[in-house]
């Protein structure tokens, strides 16, 4: 009896050092959280728009099906994505569910027809999820890359672009330039710290969170160009549009 009861203590012993020597394999972030429930509600108003058409007969080709048929499976998609976030799976089994949403989110209608600005919203929070995971949005699961340095500084800008518009980050302001379309002001914006002078070096990217259009990096901050970066936000659809940067540096 005795031998039975220290041999269970050992076995217990044994399974918690054990454990403790696994290092843990969940992945936890707030920030995917957020992005995953952004996801989801941004396809159920895909799914409701285009299931919408279907029921209004607005939708009357092929391709008009297909389309809500797509919407709806990303809808599921981004549900279930949700709750393996929610359960804190290993970020091995998130980022092949993430190449699964990118690739459904590539078959989207080419030119997304009337619902193009809900196509786009879908497609830009399957990039924010990828860009968390440190994956990309190509097809199938790739091998994850060397993990990035930390985000150092953050800025946000808000206003309107008509056509083209650039935004000159330098120190802790934002130069807004109109390159084409009707300008609408400077906007506003915010730092969390000042864009560093630094001769190591910082990486920029943009982050669209609000708004329809391409946004992309025309300049990196350097000595040479008095450490300004300048970021270019294009939006051809017609008429002007509301938007919301998320600009963050990391050191090289």
């Amino acid at each position: 009896m005795k031998k039975s009861i220290l041999f269970t203590l050992v076995f217990i012993l044994a399974c918690s050092f054990t454990a403790l020597a696994q290092p843990s394999t969940e992945y936890s972030s707030s920030r995917l959280t957020n992005f995953a429930t952004q996801l989801k509600r941004r396809t159920v108003d895909l799914s409701d728009r285009t299931s919408g058409d279907l029921r209004r007969g607005y939708a009357t080709s092929r391709a008009d099906i297909d389309s809500a048929f797509l919407a709806a499976q990303l809808d599921a998609a981004a549900g279930l994505f949700q709750q393996m976030v929610g359960d804190n799976r290993r970020a091995s089994e998130l980022r092949d569910a993430s190449a699964i949403l990118s690739d459904l989110g590539r078959k989207a209608p080419g030119g997304y027809g009337s619902n193009s600005t809900y196509w786009r919203d879908v497609q830009t929070s399957i990039d924010d999820i990828n860009r968390e995971l440190g994956g990309n949005s190509g097809g199938g699961y790739q091998p994850p890359p060397p993990p990035q340095k930390p985000v150092i500084g953050r800025a946000t800008w808000r206003g309107m672009v008509d056509n083209k518009v650039q935004i000159k980050i330098k120190d802790s302001t934002i130069e807004t330039v109109t390159i084409a379309g009707t300008a609408y002001g400077a906007g506003t914006f915010s730092f969390t710290s000042p864009l560093p002078r630094s001769r190591q070096g910082v990486l920029v990217e943009g982050i669209r969170r609000k708004g329809r259009g391409p946004i992309r990096m025309v300049q990196q901050p350097s000595s040479a160009n008095d450490f300004t970066a300048i970021m270019e936000i294009a939006d051809t659809d017609g008429g002007a549009k509301e938007y919301e940067i998320e600009i963050l540096w990391r050191e090289k």
